[in-house]
């Protein structure tokens, strides 16, 4: 057996010989052409001197192996070009540009980049210090609700924990807090939403909230998209008999809508517009049987779109966008006007109108290419002429009673037929462009979000890279132009994205903006969906 195992292994070794012969083949090199290393050699996780400073600071940061390169480099402060004041062979002086922000600096030789230590850059716009919910939520957070005759508010969205409180009681997406941001443990709304809550208005005494919910706190099965709450959270309930005269306690407010609703609007005392992607308003009926004579709940529905007005008891007000004789669902009396051909989104305004944008074609049967206006009787607005409306969807607007004015953001490219990248400010008195205010490039994204303020200015989210050519991850400050604003736009990368900003004030007085989203990181610090900045 050894002798056959030996001569298997010299035939082998002898096929191995033979192969080691023949021609070998030759591959090119993978890595010919490519540049040497630079030879910088520097600590990104050094502390620069000073730390943080405004645009004008001269900043030092320790490296070697710069001198060769002292005639061809660049240094980038979170990819902004800077001045070179020094180069030493132990280290750089530059000085920060007006331009600049927060982020990561960087020493580039004819493209070649090798990263430095993070800089903050100090502007008009910081991270409130006072702000003590530094834990956030976890999930997106869509609105603040300012409690009247308070300072608090109510906050809303598709959470269960705010600021690590959820470990001690619910928190399903709805919560109040203090002004400083700390949680108010008196509210007490039981279970909560089984899901989304979107929007909040006050009708009377009562608070109506709306969303994706079909439960809320100890209804389960009685609630359809809004419900009516009081004051402390507990939702207002009332007692009916059932077939069999049992007692049975059931919301206040019977009514409720199939599909999603995104906004709610008070009228008067008693009457409320809510707003959203529906097709049915449901009522129930609670003292019916089943076919072997026990208790049942009879849900009618009747055929509603997007937009309707309801009194405080859940009932349908027939006066607006409703024709109580065409026929509806199954052929019973009753429908409202068939609003767009795809999603919408509303605002409105004090007077009373609405704004309706979206992406869809037609609305009411009629051409509408995005957007238009209702007059507060739910009548198109001819007075608002956007004439071809945008060409593509419209993702947010945004209106500022003190200006007039509404700012349009999305996927666009013109508005009523000129040229319009991405972003439009428009008056309000006639729809008409605002040739005060001009949108510069965006690249590498578009705007999602715009939040315009009594002075003018624009605070603008979304996924893009750059604005008029400078770098702005996700956030930028616009003054009344349209323009970068001098001075408020230090703030670092923003990574997510923003639903709401609401004008408030700092705990030391100053104007402050409380900013609601998805987003985990602000200023290139963890950040869960919401923060508060100072705006000075």
């Amino acid at each position: 057996m050894k002798l056959k195992y030996t001569g298997l292994l010299i035939v082998l070794a002898g096929l191995l010989v033979g192969g080691c012969k023949k021609n070998k083949q030759v591959f090119p090199d993978p890595y010919s052409g490519a540049r040497s290393p630079l030879g910088i050699v520097t600590n990104p996780q050094q502390i620069p001197v000073p730390a943080s400073g405004t645009a004008g600071t001269i900043v030092s940061i320790s490296a070697t192996g710069l001198l060769p390169y002292k005639d061809q480099l660049t240094f980038l402060f979170n990819g902004q070009p800077a001045k070179i004041t020094e180069i030493t062979a132990t280290g750089i002086k530059v000085e920060v540009p007006s331009k600049a922000s927060s982020g990561v600096t960087a020493f580039v030789v004819n493209g070649q980049l090798v990263f430095g230590p993070l800089f903050t850059v100090v502007g008009k716009v910081n991270l409130d210090p006072t702000y003590v919910n530094v834990a956030g939520t976890d999930g997106p957070v869509l609105k603040a609700f300012p409690i009247p005759l308070t300072t608090q508010l109510m906050i809303m969205g598709n959470f269960t924990n705010y600021n690590n409180q959820g470990r001690v009681v619910h928190i399903n997406r709805l919560t109040r807090a203090f002004a400083d941001g700390s949680w108010d443990r008196s509210f007490t709304p039981g279970a909560g939403a089984n899901a989304t809550v979107y929007d909040m208005a006050q009708v009377g005494p009562y608070y109506y909230i709306v969303g994706d919910f079909s439960a809320y706190a100890q209804q389960s099965g009685n609630v359809s998209r809004i419900a009516k709450i009081n004051t402390n959270g507990l939702i207002d309930t009332v007692a009916v008999t059932t077939y069999l005269k049992k007692i049975k306690f059931v919301p206040t407010f019977n009514g409720g809508l199939t599909g999603t609703v995104r906004s709610i609007y008070p009228v008067g005392t008693s009457k409320m517009i809510v707003t959203g992607d529906f097709n049915f308003y449901t009522s129930r009926r609670y003292d019916q049987n089943t076919y072997d004579a026990k208790d049942s709940t009879i849900i009618d529905s009747v055929d509603v779109r997007q937009l309707v007005k309801l009194n405080d008891d859940g009932s349908i007000d027939p006066s607006w966008r409703f024709d109580p004789n065409a026929p509806g669902y199954r052929g019973r009396p009753g429908k409202s006007l068939p609003g767009a051909n795809g999603p919408i989104r509303t605002l409105m305004q004090s007077d009373g109108k609405i704004l309706v944008y979206g992406q869809f074609t037609t609305f009411d049967n009629a051409p509408a290419n995005n957007i238009l206006r209702l007059n507060a009787d739910g009548s198109i607005d001819p007075t608002f002429n956007v004439g071809s409306g945008v060409d593509f969807g419209i993702n947010f607007a945004c209106y500022n009673a003190a200006l007039n004015k509404y700012i349009l953001v999305g996927p666009f490219s013109k508005y009523n037929g000129k040229a319009s990248q991405y972003m439009v400010q428009i008056n309000a008195a006639d729809g008409s462009i605002d040739p005060t205010f001009t949108a510069k490039v965006f690249d590498g994204g578009i705007p999602t979000f715009a939040k315009l303020l009594n002075d003018g200015i624009a605070v603008i989210n979304g996924g893009f890279k750059s604005y008029d050519g400078v770098i702005r991850n996700g956030f930028a400050v616009l003054d009344a132009t349209g323009a970068l604003k001098d001075g408020y736009n230090t703030i670092g990368n923003v990574s997510g994205n923003i639903y709401d900003i609401y004008e408030t004030t700092s705990a030391d007085n100053k104007r402050a903006l409380l900013i609601m989203g998805s987003f985990y990181s602000f200023d290139n610090q963890v950040k869960n969906n919401i923060v508060r900045v100072t705006f000075e």
